[in-house]
């Protein structure tokens, strides 16, 4: 499997005088690879660093702003328009999301490569092993969601992936392994951290035994493996209770409860995602937008409005506020980004129950996260796979809307509803368009312009339609 990637480089040629034996010598305080890490403890700062570069970012402003779920702010000044306008290529469309993640996946490679020249100490071994069991996690999630974006099906094991990467190298030039080959990869390093976590290990704001249980039901679900999403979010959904409303609200008011969070991406002052800052200026001032459709689907017994919808905002003029990630911290919007969480492991396990024609406890699944996040809900009933699927489609939407997660679930379920991303005409119109065809060449991220430059062997495998 192994090929060899070229992740676009900058080479600087110079025209050096001078002696021989003096341009063989680095600068005493020069920090070059061979000195950066020297011990167990450069390890967790290098560690610490490469999780940090990991940004869910770019995900979340593009499965709202690209779908459904968000619309043009009553102060936009042109931000966001190529993605609410749902422009996608290879000069950028991708949000960047190619070179942040196999940029970082070096962070987690160099990681490895330097590890393999320390020798822990006995006390030492607990903590070398968890360094090396989040390298090999956190890669895992990245490779995922790269295939995830860029592949081209993830239901067939033959269809063309993305460049599977678990080496340092500045010439490589790899073409795509096939999606097969990429998920064996995938699993190999999610056994390889679960053989390597310390007995017991339970940190939220880093990888996990039930970060990788998680993982894998998400994969199961996306492709296609119904019965092993049911497994994985089972074992998930006995360890976490669902949160109460008052829990909820405080798990995104201010990160106040983790009740039902199974991995949080721990956002710091001077590492801040600012999620709140996709839509909103400080202030607020929307630039971005809740559509007005989602908002409408959110009654005011559901306590998913109170936090998705900031109190600033004037239904009247059909102003809806995202509030999901508040203005705290001194105005900066330092909130922990709740990325695993046991409400979507319901969800999880409902469509893939639903798919298997288990209507009675798909439903009960559903209603399960409904009912606890709005007292009056009922329990729906669902005569067949396209009514579940829809339901739980709509489900999804509210729990984990500005999550992550709508572009990737409309492309899930696409193939099975025969629709695509739908816009109420309260959110669409002009320049904006109103649908997005399930058969669009957009439910595929291009591979980017300048990769495609650098790599003559992944030039020639672009995706259709790019």
């Amino acid at each position: 499997m192994k090929k060899y990637l070229s992740i676009l480089t900058i080479t600087v040629a110079a025209l050096l005088v001078g002696c021989s034996d003096s341009l063989d010598r680095f600068p005493v305080d020069q920090l070059v690879e061979e000195t950066a890490f020297r011990t167990v403890d450069d390890l967790q700062l290098g560690l610490n660093g490469a999780i940090g570069g990991y940004s869910p970012n770019q995900l979340v402003a593009f499965n709202s702003i690209f779908t459904d779920n968000a619309g043009l702010g009553v102060d936009n000044g042109g931000q966001e328009l190529n993605t609410l306008n749902q422009i996608i290529n290879a000069d950028g469309g991708d949000r960047g999301l190619w070179f942040a993640r196999y940029g970082t996946m070096n962070d987690f490679n160099r990681l490895f490569a330097s590890a393999a020249t320390i020798t822990p100490t006995v006390a030492q071994q607990d903590q070398y092993n968890n360094i090396l069991a989040q390298a090999h996690a956190f890669r895992a999630l990245m490779h995922y969601e790269l295939l995830l974006y860029y592949g081209l099906d993830m239901t067939d094991p033959s269809s063309g992936g993305v460049p599977y990467v678990d080496y340092v190298s500045a010439t490589a030039t790899p073409g795509r392994n096939t999606t097969g080959e990429v998920l064996t990869a995938i699993n190999a390093d999610l056994d390889a951290a679960l053989a390597l976590f310390p007995t017991g290990f339970s940190d939220i704001n880093f990888a996990t035994p039930d970060f990788v249980t998680f993982l894998r039901a998400r994969i199961a679900l996306e492709t296609g493996d119904n019965t092993g999403a049911i497994g994985f979010a089972t074992s998930i959904i006995s360890n976490y209770p669902l949160a109460t409303p008052t829990q909820y609200f405080d798990m995104f008011n201010e990160d106040a409860n983790s009740t039902e969070v199974i991995w949080r991406y721990d956002s710091v002052q001077g590492s801040n995602l600012g999620l709140n800052f996709t839509w909103n200026f400080t202030g607020p001032g929307p630039f971005i937008e809740m559509s007005t459709e989602l908002a409408n689907l959110l009654p005011p017994s559901d306590i998913r409005r109170t936090v998705n919808i900031d109190p600033a905002s004037t239904p009247a003029d059909d102003i809806y506020i995202i509030g999901k990630y508040p203005i705290n911290a001194d105005t900066q919007a330092i909130n922990d980004f709740k990325a695993m969480r046991v409400s979507e492991a319901y969800l999880i396990r409902a469509e893939a129950l639903a798919r298997g024609s288990q209507f009675g406890p798909a439903a009960d699944d559903v209603f399960a996260v409904r009912s606890i996040r709005d007292g009056a809900a009922v329990l729906p009933s669902y005569p067949n796979v396209s009514m579940a699927l829809t339901d739980i489609l709509a489900e999804r939407r509210l729990e984990l809307a500005f999550e992550g997660h709508r572009y990737t679930d409309i492309k899930r379920m696409r193939s099975v509803l025969n629709e695509g991303i739908e816009r109420s005409d309260l959110d669409c119109g002009g320049a904006i368009p109103c649908s997005l065809s399930q058969n669009s060449e957009k439910f595929t991220f291009p591979i980017p312009t300048a990769e495609l430059n650098a790599n003559p062997v992944i030039a020639a495998q672009q995706a259709p339609g790019y």
